[in-house]
């Protein structure tokens, strides 16, 4: 494996994208990961004085729902569905992110 240059940066994969089916609506949207500058302008809506996680889960799904582009009426109208169903996009946009997940006490022993 050849060591990372600074010039290979540029050209390395930027983030991971995915399509997911909600199944229960017959439909489909285009998710896309978050980059590390991304993640840290997220963490800082948690820790604004002004804002909380519910504003953060809004942001996240603006960022990671790209097709198609959700605005926050968007938002508004999708938090009246099933709450089931919500949860579910975010674990996917979890996962993809690579948040979350287990593991086992075996893959910890030496």
């Amino acid at each position: 494996m050849k060591k990372l240059k600074l010039e290979d940066i540029k050209g390395l994969p930027n983030v991971p994208t995915k399509t997911y089916e909600i199944e229960e609506w017959s439909v489909s949207v285009e998710l896309q990961g978050i980059s590390k500058a991304k993640q840290i302008e997220l963490g800082r809506i948690i820790d604004a004085n002004d804002t909380d996680a519910f504003d953060y889960q809004r942001e996240l799904l603006k960022v990671c729902i790209v097709d198609p582009q959700l605005s926050d009426e968007d938002i508004d109208e999708l938090y009246k569905k099933d709450s089931k169903i919500i949860d579910n996009i975010f674990l996917e946009i979890n996962t993809l992110n690579g948040v979350g997940g287990s593991a086992t006490a075996e893959q910890f022993q030496d």
